[in-house]
């Protein structure tokens, strides 16, 4: 077992919010910091994260240069499936909206995808970006040895005044059944990679552990071990799942005419539903599904449904399509969007529960922190993804407990267990309420009429965070 040094601040998770966490303290002159992550070496995963005005606004909160390049990345990126997507088109670039519509084609809801509209209303834009690009274009704004991969996070101890956090490095992979996708990485070899041949085992000792390290936390359920909250240590079934395959190849030119009259209208992407009221005595929320448009005859789709766990799991593909397709029935959904889902392609069928760690438990004492450990990002309030507010309450969390760390550390107080204690409760204070909103909006917001969705925008991207952390008296 080797020791490294006394690290002021060790970030486990170098993720979005670790990193963005790591940035708010290093630009405050706080350099004696590490960011740890289990990930073998970092490689292209995930999938396209959306920044929407208040995620944007606490990273530029966080660090301006931050802020730059990943407007300028996710612009550029924007830009480039723009013009994919409207290749032969004319040159005047066309508004770009997110539509729900009913089965009929009516919209019901209309969401604008263009920066400049959410500048206009809110102050700031919104841009997308692939997952791997933000991790990048964060990694790289901080020096090469404070970030370290393929060290996983196995237990934790505690000490009078500081954490040992012990890892592992070696060529496991471990599934996260919580995750709404799952990072693939390149195959590794022993001979490929030298330096993690053999398991080896390392610890590393801090004054403050801030445990960014996602849904299906390791320190979470360390701290929530042997007290009430243990029940709570991994997540809950939200009571939601994802039915998705999406590359279909081969839609017959009618069908693909018919979407196109009924429901694309020239956008790539739509979202169907039947908004009548659920029948009387009926369990379950009406599904909804997402239509992708990739080429002339391909087509994707992700259905969203209220389903029990146990009718989605160690069932065959078949058996899911067909589940798929009698909840689309159902619901009303006509005849040609459920010949869609039963052609889809079974080796890439996926069939996902979502998962949530709630923030409305009630506990008496805080959920968020346990002496010098604090929660942050999914490990906090990890939710399913449907009002695309993951990484950007994550970077909420990250302007929060950044300050609040900074406050600690600057002031001279990382001895002083009740200062911490004092900082860890005003960002839970300041955050937790929040989140409880937010999560409840992300599971019901998708029945609530257009003119209710516009005022929970409203309050949640108009917010200056600025203006709040300096009302809780943390130094933004």
């Amino acid at each position: 077992m080797t020791s490294d040094n006394l690290y002021d601040v060790l970030i486990v998770g170098a993720g979005p919010v670790g990193l963005a966490t790591a940035i708010a303290l290093y630009t405050r002159g706080i350099t004696n910091i590490l960011v740890i992550d289990q990930t073998h070496r970092f490689s292209p995963a995930g999938q396209v994260v959306d920044l929407l005005p208040n995620g944007l606004k606490a990273l530029k909160l966080i660090d301006q240069q931050a802020y730059d390049k990943i407007k300028t990345v996710g612009l550029d990126f924007t830009q480039g499936r723009r013009q994919k997507s409207e290749d032969g088109s004319p040159t005047t670039p066309k508004k770009r909206f997110w539509y729900q519509k009913d089965l009929q084609g009516n919209v019901i809801r209309s969401t604008p995808l263009d920066f400049d509209y959410w500048l206009d209303r809110y102050g700031e834009g919104r841009v997308s970006i692939p997952w791997y690009s933000l991790q990048t274009t964060l990694r790289e704004l901080l020096p090469n040895h404070i970030v370290k991969a393929n060290h996983r996070c196995v237990d934790l101890t505690y000490q009078a005044t500081s954490i040992t956090v012990k890892t592992v490095s070696d060529q496991t992979r471990l599934d996260n059944p919580f995750a709404h996708w799952h990072r693939k990485e390149s195959s590794l070899s022993a001979d490929s990679n030298p330096a993690i041949q053999d398991c080896s085992h390392s610890q590393f000792v801090a004054k403050l552990v801030v445990a960014a390290d996602g849904i299906n936390s390791t320190i979470r359920r360390n701290i929530y071990r042997h007290s009430p909250l243990e029940q709570w240590s991994t997540p809950q079934y939200s009571g939601y799942a994802a039915i998705s395959c999406l590359q279909i190849e081969n839609i017959s030119d009618a069908v693909m005419q018919a979407l196109d009259k009924t429901y694309f209208q020239s956008q790539s992407v739509v979202t169907l539903r039947n908004p009548v009221a659920k029948p009387e005595g009926a369990t379950t929320d009406a599904p909804r599904l997402m239509l992708l448009r990739r080429d002339q005859n391909s087509l994707g789709y992700l259905l969203h449904l209220s389903l029990d766990l146990d009718l989605l799991q160690k069932k065959s593909p078949q058996a899911i399509v067909a589940l798929a397709v009698n909840r689309l029935k159902e619901a009303g959904f006509p005849e040609t969007l459920c010949q869609v889902v039963r052609l889809s392609d079974l080796n890439r069928l996926i069939r996902r529960p979502y998962y949530i760690h709630p923030a409305n438990i009630e506990y008496e004492q805080p959920i968020w922190s346990r002496g010098r450990v604090v929660l942050a990002g999914d490990a906090a309030h990890g939710m399913p993804p449907f009002a695309a507010q993951g990484a950007n309450q994550g970077l909420e969390d990250a302007a929060v407990v950044g300050s609040a760390i900074a406050t600690v550390i600057t002031s001279n107080q990382l001895e002083n267990d009740a200062m911490i204690a004092y900082q860890f409760s005003k960002y839970e204070n300041l955050r937790r309420p929040f989140m409880e909103k937010i999560q409840y909006a992300t599971l019901y917001s998708h029945s609530w009429p257009h003119t209710e969705w516009l005022q929970y925008s409203d309050r949640v991207y108009s917010r200056e965070l600025k203006t709040i952390i300096s009302q809780f008296n943390l130094k933004p």
